[in-house]
């Protein structure tokens, strides 16, 4: 590029009045980039360039004055672009994606993730793993469609989420309308929304019917009632529309068996209903009989398995009921049919922090983060490394000293830790474990998470 300039100067410094680059001109042409001692020692004058003409000549004085309050107004700039980026707070990294809970169905199990999706693996002969199919998981795989999860449980055969604006959807078998989705249909592979839900706090399924509490207390359930164990009067085969649970409206927690469900109240007793068969409402009536109130009174968690329930106590104990045929009661005495219609405590156990009945088993979590399990164990639900059956009192689970939370299926068990990996254990026919095989495993292992 050249440039004209006025005979009779050594050197000429042109300057845009609009802020942009300081450059040098000799002998008419353009050099680099100047700063005020660029001044040549013959320099008399300076040509001023302002949008896109030449301006009046200036001394090199008045230029030298001009390029400095440029140079202050940029520092200034600078120095203001600066203060303002260490003012601005860090982005902080993205949460670690990691399991928050988990429930198991007869031969499923499901995992909640931070990120509100859900995962499950095992049977999927109903489509009760959501991903838009039938086929077994020997692996974790994602449901389809569900991303604000804050709550899962698992039936027998079907799956539920509480999502985050308090609806909930289902999936798997409905042929008892357990999807809650208005009719009893055939299985529905990926979640479907049940109706009539939009308060719930708390979801409960059983075998082949589920319950949601509500935030008033009051309890809506749906699905198989041939025992009523939805909580209403009527014998109904099955009911596919959410229902009033009848006289409960402080309840804080729901759970359900095969033909019977039990929630916990505000005042810490326990109402079961459904089917009394082998004790399993906690109270002598009838069987079938609309409700029953176990003999307890500082419950702070109720579970139910197929047959028998168990609530922890707020002293850290545990009272168990119903059916005992091997052993799931845990009070060390001779296994039977009759069952216990009252509670009776389980053995050995002080410091329980939660509990989770299977099928013929249970399991707590104690305050030092291992796991004790009694009852059914031909497969190795219990996790001792045996498959010695039934234990009537509590044994150690192997390798577990860091649990969270537990969930019991039909044989087998899985486990939260407290670095968000889950352990399995027992039954395994169709991939329940989840750590990609289908072998029985007496003692935990380790579900192969993709995340």
């Amino acid at each position: 590029m050249r440039t004209n300039v006025r005979r009779g100067l050594a050197a000429v410094i042109i300057v845009t009045l609009a802020g942009t680059a300081l450059v040098a001109c000799q002998n008419g042409r353009v050099g680099a980039r100047c700063r005020t001692t660029d001044f040549g020692q013959n320099a008399t004058h300076v040509l001023v360039c302002k949008n896109g003409r030449w301006q009046r000549s200036i001394t090199k004085e008045q230029a030298a004055a001009f390029i400095l309050a440029v140079i202050k107004a940029r520092q200034a700039s600078a120095t203001a672009v600066t203060a303002a980026a260490a003012a601005t707070p860090a982005t902080p990294p993205p949460a670690p994606l990691v399991v928050t809970q988990l429930a198991a169905g007869y031969r499923h199990t499901c995992a909640l993730r931070s990120d509100g999706t859900v995962w499950c693996w095992g049977d999927n002969t109903t489509g009760q793993l959501g991903d838009a199919t039938t086929t077994q998981a020997l692996t974790p795989v994602r449901v389809f469609g569900i991303t604000t999860a804050t709550q899962i449980t698992t039936g027998r055969r079907h799956s539920c989420a509480l999502l985050a604006d308090n609806t909930v959807r289902c999936w798997g078998d409905n042929s008892s309308g357990q999807l809650g989705t208005g009719a009893a249909t055939p299985p529905r592979l990926t979640p479907v929304q049940t109706v009539n839900i939009t308060t719930a706090t708390q979801l409960g399924t059983g075998w082949e019917h589920t319950c949601a509490v509500l935030a008033d207390g009051t309890i809506r359930c749906w699905g198989s009632n041939s025992s009523r164990e939805l909580g209403v009067f009527t014998f109904a085969g099955l009911i596919p529309t959410p229902v009033q649970t009848q006289g409960i409206t402080t309840a804080t927690q729901i759970t359900g068996g095969n033909q019977h469900t039990c929630a916990l109240l505000a005042d810490r007793t326990v109402r079961c209903w459904g089917s009394n068969y082998r004790g399993r409402l906690g109270a002598v009536t009838s069987n079938n009989a609309l409700f029953g109130t176990p003999n307890i009174s500082t419950a702070t968690q109720v579970t139910a398995g197929t047959r028998h329930a168990c609530a922890l106590l707020a002293d850290r104990t545990v009272r168990c009921w119903g059916d005992n045929e091997q052993g799931q009661m845990g009070d060390g005495s001779p296994t039977d049919l009759a069952g216990r219609p009252t509670p009776v405590q389980t053995l050995g156990i002080s410091t329980a922090t939660q509990l989770a009945a299977g099928d013929q088993h249970t399991c707590a979590v104690l305050a030092d983060r291992t796991v004790l399990c009694w009852g059914r164990n031909d497969a190795g639900a219990l996790g001792n490394g045996d498959a010695v059956t039934p234990r009537s009192t509590p044994v150690q689970t192997q390798g577990i000293t860091s649990a969270v939370q537990l969930a019991a299926g039909s044989g087998h068990t899985c486990a939260l830790l407290a670095d968000r990996t889950v352990r399995c254990w027992g039954f395994n026919n169709l991939g329940q474990l989840g750590d990609g095989t289908a072998t029985n495993r007496l003692t935990p292992v380790t579900v192969a998470l993709p995340f």
